[in-house]
């Protein structure tokens, strides 16, 4: 049985457009976001900041008033502007203290941060939320635009950010000195570069949002007869009564699920890797902690050079899997070819290290290419190598580890006596200093 919960209800089957997965391979798929994938639902507040400051102002329900207009009758009361950023503030407080909350109004941007080739978002929101899931870079201001070529994901914020408190655009006088600066500045020159050149698409938005229909009415005057299709996606069916199919394709579901379906498709065709892959990588991270315990164990009561190459090469291994973990945010953990090709180059750097002797190095990178290849291959836990001896290389446990110690074999007679020299006052009985390899070569 289909779940009708508030949720999954807006889980609207569509036919995924061809145009738009080709644009998200080609890296010219852009997202407009609204306030629907943020706070202002209420499935993350009770009421949204529209009707919240409805109440406070004891606007009657049969009288019609849009969102500036609201916002600057608010603020003529005294130290209006002041206590309208605190309330504003004070929503975006409230939602980082509850993690359930949270998760509800990022669910979009969380979804949204796997796909590396989005790398150009612009949204009228305030949060700072595409920072915080999309490690993208802020764009509010015209000397924040220095930083539009700078290399990873990009956010332009139209009506400003809760970093920047004087930035937000919310009052009628906001509005008009915000679109009069669109008009003439650089911000907002981009946008109408990447509208004629990219796919769009607007998700978050409903007809009636006073931000939709300003941000259509100014591109629509500003670029004209010229104006390129766009996409809409939307739960509010009211859309394709206002739009023809020329001017835009409208798809009736959920912005996450929208999301969560195309990323679903690029996956399919390996352009993507699949992102539940994260969740062997967390896993494979907790179990190095508890094995690297025990491995700190047996160097201490081993001292041998090849305890400390196994130490060394399982730090590689968890800083591999801090590299991916971090780099999930930007997508950037999925993309298979930039894997691959750093993958490649460690292993010309491993080759290197060989020649030149320095074991050190060559077992940690060892560990750092292991740690690589964790999000590349669906593999069974109890299979991944955790365990290294020089001369033998992976091990897959540490019962094997410590019965092949146990023969008193010389595996790597070179490695034994460099590492004797190069570990000899951390080799001695009485040191109990354990060897650590820090995330640097």
């Amino acid at each position: 049985m289909d779940c009708e919960c508030e949720f999954c209800k807006n889980k609207l089957p569509f036919d995924v457009p061809s145009e738009i997965v080709d644009a998200a391979v080609t890296g010219n798929l852009v997202i407009f976001a609204g306030a629907g994938i943020s706070t202002e639902t209420n499935h993350v507040f009770k009421e949204t900041l529209y009707q919240d400051i409805r109440h406070d102002l004891n606007v009657a329900d049969n009288q019609t008033i849009d969102f500036p207009n609201l916002m600057s009758q608010y603020c003529k009361q005294r130290n209006g502007r002041k206590l309208l950023l605190e309330k504003i503030r004070k929503r975006f407080e409230y939602c980082l203290q509850f993690k359930e909350l949270y998760r509800t109004a990022t669910s979009f941007h969380e979804e949204l941060s796997s796909v590396y080739s989005i790398e150009s978002i612009f949204t009228t929101n305030w949060d700072d939320y595409f920072e915080r899931e999309c490690n993208a870079i802020p764009i509010v201001t015209a000397q924040d635009f220095a930083f539009y070529n700078t290399d990873g994901r990009k956010i332009y914020k139209l009506h400003g950010s809760i970093g920047n408190y004087g930035s937000i655009i919310a009052t009628t006088e906001d509005y008009l000195r915000c679109y009069k600066n669109l008009r003439s500045g650089l911000i907002g020159s981009h946008l109408k570069t990447i509208l004629a050149t990219k796919v769009v698409v607007f998700i978050g938005f409903s007809f009636s949002d006073f931000d939709f229909n300003k941000i259509y009415s100014y591109l629509k005057k500003e670029m004209q007869q010229v104006i390129p299709h766009c996409y809409i996606v939307t739960l509010d069916e009211t859309f394709s009564n206002k739009f023809s199919k020329e001017k835009a394709t409208i798809i009736n579901t959920d912005g996450t699920y929208f999301v969560s379906t195309i990323r679903k498709h690029l996956e399919g065709i390996k352009f993507l890797i699949p992102k539940e892959r994260l969740q062997t990588v967390r896993a494979l991270s907790d179990m190095r902690s508890e094995i690297h315990e025990k491995s700190v164990d047996f160097f201490l009561s081993t001292k041998t050079p090849t305890a400390v190459y196994n130490l060394f090469y399982q730090d590689g291994l968890q800083h591999a899997f801090d590299f991916l973990e971090y780099h999930s945010k930007s997508g950037r953990t999925f993309n298979p070819t930039r894997i691959i090709n750093a993958i490649k180059s460690y292993e010309n750097l491993k080759s290197e290290y060989l020649k030149w002797k320095n074991y050190p190095d060559y077992v940690y990178v060892e560990g750092y290419i292991s740690g690589l290849y964790s999000i590349l291959a669906d593999e069974k836990l109890k299979e991944f190598p955790f365990f290294y001896i020089m001369g033998l290389g992976m091990i897959g446990t540490e019962k094997q580890f410590k019965s092949l110690l146990k023969k008193q074999h010389t595996y790597h007679k070179t490695a034994d006596i460099v590492g004797n020299k190069h570990f000899n006052i951390i080799l001695q009985k009485e040191s109990q200093v354990v060897p650590h390899h820090r995330p640097f070569i």
